[in-house]
């Protein structure tokens, strides 16, 4: 939700966190890159839609109109990503061919899963500089099949030091409160349309076959609601929620195996 982008081409790969790479010069980057280092646009179960906004923000159908469609479809976007990022937490809920994630985020805080869907999956809680992540059998088989190690079923604990924990906490990709959207290229301003129980106004830019749509509310704070990719199954549709809420994150219970920090 926060890269810089000239065309729409280029806003699909770039824009997109379900398509980032992390490479790091190790023997576990394997199992990163393919297992692990890939994050959605802006994170396992995404299968339903997103829940209202919390109580206290203004987005939701008794909202006054914030007239936000008479802006430009850029202007749109930019405002949009500033409110959600001004919002101080959200849930974020993906889904793509590749992953299903669900996550509770804040500029310091993130909690949620992620299911890579033929890879497995993994529970992922970080505050801070701390990062847990409990991952099932076939996701902790994965890594370790490339090289990595990452128990199964217990928490492993560690921080950025550690460059498996590293990259799982892309996932959590909380730039987007540091740093949100600077804007993609020329967007075309749709119709208002309702998405998740919220008055909406699209904002879309297409080239051939594949495109990218963001639904902001144009009632009440001009939330980001929704973006949604066409012709990249690849790359995830992601709806936004429970702005304000709090996300809640901390040390998990059970068994905790530390991460070496290295």
């Amino acid at each position: 939700m926060n890269t810089q982008h000239e065309t729409t081409g280029i806003m699909l790969k770039t824009h997109a966190r379900g398509v980032r790479r992390v490479t790091l010069a190790v023997t576990c980057v394997a199992a990163i890159t393919s297992l692990a280092a890939c994050g959605p646009d802006n994170a396992g179960n995404a299968s339903g839609p997103a829940s209202s906004s919390a109580p206290g923000t203004s987005t939701g159908s008794q909202a006054k109109p914030n007239g936000i469609e008479k802006q430009s479809g850029k202007e749109i976007y930019l405002k949009a990503t500033q409110a959600n990022a001004d919002a101080k937490s959200f849930r974020e809920q993906a889904t793509s061919s590749k992953q299903k994630t669900d996550l509770k985020l804040s500029a310091t805080e993130c909690v949620g899963t992620v299911n890579k869907l033929q890879q497995g999956s993994f529970e992922i809680i970080r505050k801070d500089n701390d990062i847990w992540v409990k991952a099932d059998a076939q996701f902790s088989a994965g890594v370790k099949a490339h090289g990595g190690a990452i128990p199964s079923d217990k928490w492993l604990h560690g921080t950025p030091s550690n460059l498996l924990m590293k990259a799982l906490g892309t996932y959590c990709h909380q730039e987007q409160f540091t740093k949100p959207g600077k804007g993609p290229g020329d967007l075309t301003v749709g119709k208002s349309t309702t998405v998740n129980g919220v008055s909406v106004v699209p904002a879309s830019m297409k080239v051939g076959d594949k495109g990218v749509t963001y639904y902001v509310a144009n009632t009440g704070t001009p939330n980001l609601i929704k973006r949604e990719v066409t012709g990249r199954d690849d790359l995830p549709t992601i709806s936004y929620s429970d702005f304000g809420k709090p996300v809640g994150a901390g040390a998990p219970t059970g068994e905790i195996v530390e991460a070496p920090n290295h």
